[in-house]
């Protein structure tokens, strides 16, 4: 009974294909579950009904008739790989990766789920996991167009531009039809290669400066602290030329003046950060301490007051204020 069944079911398989190839899409589905129903548990009946749900663009029951397929057979490929393609196209990337390992667990070589896979990662922006199935793509077939594309667009997207151009390379050996496509991704990777190494360059250069930079500061500080004037002047000004708008180097710059008793110049240096930074308490003290030192005790205690106002507690800054001020009372008692 079996076997007559199994015989009325090919034959009913076999009527339900030619009426679909004939468009005769009603009567097809009327004889694919003829077929099913006389062999339940072929999976193949409940494929080819997929097909032709799937054709007609009734999707949901072409996802039943293949689900239907792989419940009978777990390691339909054929079915668990068309459930892939739906799912994919349904925007239900994850599952249609899950359809397609399935295909790969019974089929290790199948180089199209394994390339699927990898456009489905990259689809949800994770193209660097993608690369090993592309790979594998390449392992299994070495002329695969498509997968030394995309593995070049990965890599020069990725920075890595050797591995990029490789695979550009190989693609147009493999299909003059990408020629003019290729010469053109493989300048922007030299392109894109040029500018990285200028920009690697451009830090090192600068991060080298930079530190050197500091070390010459720092030499000037010492030198001033030293009291070698001359020494922290021509630092503090060699520092200038690269960095002029640094406020330490120009702080230096002007104490180192003022120890070489160039007042002038270094007022001017000190007016000058006031105008960029008018709460500079330093420039403030220095400028008090030469209108001091020059005997311009209302400048000096300007100086000094102003800088009362932005910082209390600066050492010194009450006894400058009342020496000048008892000074001032003085000399003007004196004029009396």
């Amino acid at each position: 009974m079996a076997s007559l069944n199994n015989t009325y079911a090919q034959r009913h398989y076999e009527s339900a294909l030619d009426f679909f190839e004939q468009g005769q899409y009603d009567k097809a589905l009327q004889q694919i579950d003829k077929a099913i129903k006389n062999s339940p548990n072929n999976p193949d009946f409940y494929s080819t009904k997929g097909v032709f749900l799937h054709r007609m663009n009734d999707i949901a029951q072409a996802i039943e008739a293949y689900q239907a397929a792989v419940k009978v057979a777990p390691d339909h490929t054929f079915s668990h790989y068309n459930l892939g393609l739906i799912y994919m196209k349904l925007n239900k990337v994850v599952q249609a990766i899950q359809e397609w390992e399935a295909v790969i667990h019974a089929k290790p070589r199948d180089t199209d789920a394994i390339f699927n896979i990898a456009v489905a990662l990259s689809h949800l922006g994770k193209s660097k996991q993608a690369i090993p199935f592309y790979q594998k793509v390449i392992e299994i077939d070495h002329e695969h167009v498509q997968a030394h594309q995309n593995l070049g667009v990965i890599f020069r997207d990725e920075g890595d531009f050797v591995k990029a151009k490789y695979h550009l390379k190989k693609l147009r050996e493999l299909d003059s039809t990408y020629v003019e496509v290729v010469e053109s991704e493989i300048i922007k990777c030299e392109e894109q290669e040029f500018l990285k190494k200028l920009e690697s360059d451009s830090n090192r250069i600068s991060g080298n400066l930079s530190e050197a930079g500091d070390t010459m500061l720092s030499n000037a500080l010492i030198a001033l602290i030293e009291e070698h004037f001359d020494k922290a002047l021509d630092l503090s000004e060699q520092y200038l030329a690269a960095n002029p708008e640094d406020l330490q180097g120009r702080l230096i710059q002007g104490q180192a003046m003022c120890g070489l008793s160039r007042n002038s110049d270094a007022i001017a240096v000190f007016m000058r950060v006031l105008v960029d930074s008018p709460d500079c308490i330093d420039a403030l003290f220095n400028l008090g301490n030469i209108f001091l030192g020059m005997g311009e005790l209302a400048k000096a205690l300007e100086y000094y007051e102003q800088l009362k106002k932005i910082d209390r507690d600066y050492p010194l800054i009450d006894e400058n204020i009342r020496s000048i001020k008892i000074k001032l009372t003085g000399s003007c008692d004196g004029d009396d």
